[in-house]
């Protein structure tokens, strides 16, 4: 997973980070991640979730993990966890 971009909203000034999400097993998985937003100081403003479902093998996709609280034009995007699992 990687974080292709990390920006505020002006409009609600709520932050988002675009993702693409690969599997890279040889099985077709579901994935579920929680991206941070963080000030420029270091202080957590919230996070985001991006989940992609029945990914197959070596498929890619892209999505976006959405913050519902305001944050700075300083803020920042990392990826906090990712959980993958196979699909049913």
């Amino acid at each position: 997973m990687k974080i292709d971009s990390c920006a505020v909203d002006p409009l609600t000034g709520w932050p988002a980070a675009k993702v693409t999400i690969t599997n890279r097993t040889d099985q077709e998985s579901n994935y579920m991640a929680t991206i941070e937003f963080v000030e420029a100081d270091g202080t957590r403003v919230g996070t985001g979730l991006a989940a992609e479902n029945n990914l197959k093998a070596g498929q890619k996709a892209r999505t976006t993990a959405q913050g519902l609280q305001k944050a700075g034009t300083g803020m920042r995007c990392k990826i906090a966890s990712v959980t993958r699992y196979p699909s049913p």
